[in-house]
């Protein structure tokens, strides 16, 4: 006796590898597509038993894309986490740092206070070029954006993060800065 398979199981079946290829826009890791994929249908045969899904196919992808945004905002805010986390322990360091280091541990704090004000679009842009080096296509691609949409948000977060930087730079350090050019 064959059992008959859900909507949901179905067109699983049926757009896997295109559902990987998909979360692929988002991610370059095998593993990272494969984890959204799976808790994507995962959240859809959910879902299921407890309402009928109208357009299974439709409802997969945007869970798909909401587990992916998701996951490269979670991947986002653990970056600035860390970065805050490596410029907090560098200052506990028992040498005493130059005062170059101290500024430059300073500058750091900042920079990463200044990402974690951006909006979640323009940030997830930033990080993405900034951090992993992605180029203007491959996030516009990833996020589903026009080239210049990515251009935007990258050029907003850079003036963003200077003006963060300044305003809030701690006035000896841009003494100290004043006074290496001179």
């Amino acid at each position: 006796m064959e059992r008959k398979q859900s909507p949901i199981s179905a067109t699983f079946s049926e757009n896997y590898l295109f559902l990987k290829k998909f979360v692929a826009r988002y991610f370059s890791s095998q593993h990272d597509i494969e984890d959204v994929v799976q808790e994507a249908y995962l959240r859809a045969f959910v879902a299921e038993s407890k309402r009928e899904i109208e357009a299974p196919k439709a409802y997969l992808f945007r869970i798909a894309k909401n587990v992916a945004l998701s996951r490269l905002s979670s991947k986002s805010q653990q970056i600035t986490d860390y970065l805050e986390e490596v410029s907090a322990t560098a200052v506990l360091d028992t040498a005493p740092p130059a005062d170059s280091e101290v500024v430059a541990i300073e500058l750091l704090g900042l920079y990463c206070e200044a990402i974690a004000t951006l909006s979640e679009k323009c940030r997830e842009v930033f990080l993405m070029r900034k951090v992993y080096g992605l180029p203007h296509r491959e996030i516009a691609r990833r996020m589903s954006l026009s080239l210049s949409s990515v251009e935007k948000y990258l050029r907003q977060g850079i003036l963003a993060c200077d003006a963060y930087i300044r305003e809030h730079e701690n006035p000896r350090a841009s003494k100290e800065a004043n006074d290496a050019q001179l």
